[in-house]
């Protein structure tokens, strides 16, 4: 029990090498369009600091949350059908008041490129 302090000291970082080669794992093994709404996602938004998901969030859901009747139909991926299996069609939808708000993107898996496609795309990504 002396040696308490040694053995914290090798197996919180083998714990944590451990953590993170599964999460490692788990990503490499999502299917594709997965991984294209997952680079969306993680993309920067035009609010400083903040992910396009946070920035979602922040704002979209937020409002939800507080009682606005939104509905949310969430993300969706398509695979462009001229190019190859890395480049996706990337759509966020949303129903408010206002009516219906739907922010396309494309996703280049390859090149780990987000290009906003509509004006709803612009507003919460940052290029």
């Amino acid at each position: 029990m002396r040696n308490w302090p040694k053995l914290v000291l090798v197996m919180v970082p083998l714990a944590i090498v451990a953590v993170d080669a599964v999460v490692l794992f788990a990503e490499w093994r999502q299917p594709a369009p997965q991984k294209a709404i997952r680079l969306i996602r993680e993309s920067k938004s035009r609010k400083e600091n903040f992910t396009v998901q946070q920035y979602l969030y922040a704002t979209v859901y937020h409002r939800q949350k507080n009682g606005e009747a939104i509905t949310i139909d969430g993300w969706q991926a398509a695979p462009d059908a001229d190019s190859a299996a890395n480049q996706f069609t990337i759509t966020f939808t949303y129903t408010d008041a206002n009516g219906q708000h739907q922010a396309l993107w494309t996703a280049n898996l390859k090149e780990k490129k987000v290009t906003p496609q509509n004006q709803e795309a612009s507003n919460l990504s940052w290029q």
